[in-house]
């Protein structure tokens, strides 16, 4: 009796241990974090270094594009939404109507990059080029028509990737690369992606293929142009030197949305983000901090 005795003790003791660490977990205080793709990288560093600092708090993130993540604030569903652009003005309406003051919190910079397969032979692009290139009505459609053929592509069509329409670098590369020459209006061929890295992935697996995305998302498979914002200006290729001087022509900054000015473990971890840590955690993943910073690895 007294061995069975002992054995149930036992068994208690290891269950009463083991549910320990998952009661802790269910307790643990949950900030709910969505948005945009392009800030994935910074905001999953983040959300993973924040563990040590705080380990009541549990940062949870998910992407589906700047877009989603300003409806999810307005449906009240989360607690911060990332965001590479600005709120429009329809959103700002319809948080007004929905009782939500959004506020703005700008929590870094970023570069847009284009993306070419690396051996394709392109150094540089201007923007009269990507508009001809990504714009209705424009009039490259093949490599050679830029005076270069692509290895492997076989038939020089130039394969158009893009970000989906939710997504804020898709609606900042449309004003800022395609232009009001084409109406901001994309060709009605484009791939639409809706991750930034499914699309990097893409152009480095296709040789014909041109993409754009964040910088954060570079790879070795990948070539980044050098972009020619005019005629008559040199190109810039996108880096955080070239962000901070402003010298690469596609910088928008990088922008976390809360209901009101954010409180309590909200505040505390925005406050965090901002902080010389938080922001060499930015500078160290391709994005640019908000301040000079020197940070190590």
């Amino acid at each position: 009796m007294k061995t069975i005795r002992n054995l149930i003790l036992a068994l208690l003791l290891s269950t009463a241990m083991f549910s320990l660490p998952l009661l802790a977990e269910s307790k643990r205080i949950p900030i709910q974090n969505r948005g945009s793709d392009s800030m994935a990288i910074a905001v999953s560093a983040w959300s993973e270094a924040y563990q040590h600092v705080d380990k009541r708090v549990g940062v949870a993130v998910s992407g589906g594009g700047s877009g989603t993540g300003i409806a999810a604030m307005i449906n009240g569903l989360v607690d911060i939404a990332n965001s590479s652009r600005p709120l429009r003005k329809k959103e700002i309406g319809m948080a007004q109507a929905a009782g939500k003051d959004l506020q703005e919190h700008i929590v870094g910079y970023d570069a847009v990059a284009v993306y070419l397969h690396r051996d394709n032979p392109v150094q540089s692009l201007s923007f009269a080029q990507l508009g001809e290139i990504f714009g209705r009505g424009g009039n490259i459609n093949r490599w050679t028509d830029l005076g270069i053929e692509v290895p492997g592509c076989k038939d020089q069509k130039i394969v158009l990737v893009s970000r989906q329409n939710s997504s804020g670098t898709y609606a900042y590369f449309r004003k800022q690369a395609i232009g009001k020459k084409y109406r901001n209006k994309f060709r009605t061929n484009v791939l639409g992606m809706q991750a930034s890295k499914d699309l990097v992935d893409l152009v480095g697996k296709t040789p014909c293929a041109i993409g754009y995305s964040s910088f954060a998302y570079a790879v070795p498979e990948v070539k980044v142009a050098c972009i020619v914002s005019a005629d008559g200006q040199s190109c810039s290729n996108p880096s955080i030197e070239h962000i901070n001087d402003k010298s690469y022509p596609m910088i928008r900054p990088l922008y976390m949305y809360t209901n009101g000015q954010p409180e309590g473990e909200i505040k505390k971890y925005i406050d965090w983000v901002l902080s010389d840590k938080g922001q060499c955690i930015l500078a160290n993943r391709l994005y640019a901090p908000i301040r000079a910073l020197t940070c190590g690895e």
